[in-house]
């Protein structure tokens, strides 16, 4: 049996355990932070942004998805897409439709701990028809990398 003494304290340690751990937890795991700047001004994401419209314009779907986390998602007007495989599945039936000429703007850049904010905006054509639109993205460190972890992308009307 307990003292009242010996039960505050195991009580107040747990109270401090069930604090600390997850927290202690989240920055053990926590990928590395991404800053909102590299040594030029422009945001570290501005090189990824720029082999991803190549990868776009070359029809390469493997190039595209790595520019996103294993388990990263997607947000389309035409679908939700969840994990690597599925977004470059939904990049496949993109190029089918004949997308090409891509290109995009950050316009917001942000970092809030290890997760880096973009929003911009995307311009592309269907044949000689004009498309363009906005887009965010979380953007985290993986393997190295900053890799995208969820993105949301919408067509402008025209």
């Amino acid at each position: 049996m307990l003292s009242t003494r010996q039960e505050q304290l195991l009580r107040r340690s747990v109270m401090v355990i069930r604090i600390i751990l997850p927290i202690a937890c989240l920055l053990i795991a926590a990928p590395a932070t991404v800053s909102a700047q590299d040594k030029s001004g422009a945001p570290p994401t501005a090189e990824m942004q720029k082999r991803f419209s190549e990868a776009y314009n070359h029809g390469d779907v493997d190039a595209m998805a790595a520019a996103f986390t294993d388990n990263a998602v997607r947000v389309t007007p035409s679908g939700i897409f969840e994990g690597r495989d599925a977004i470059r599945g939904s990049f496949q039936e993109a190029l089918k439709l004949g997308l090409h000429d891509h290109s995009a703007k950050i316009l917001v850049s942000r970092s809030e701990g290890a997760f880096l904010f973009n929003a911009g905006t995307w311009q592309a054509k269907l044949g000689d028809q004009p498309f363009h639109g906005y887009y965010s993205a979380i953007v985290v460190q993986q393997d190295g990398q900053p890799r995208i972890l969820e993105e949301t992308v919408t067509v402008a009307a025209p």
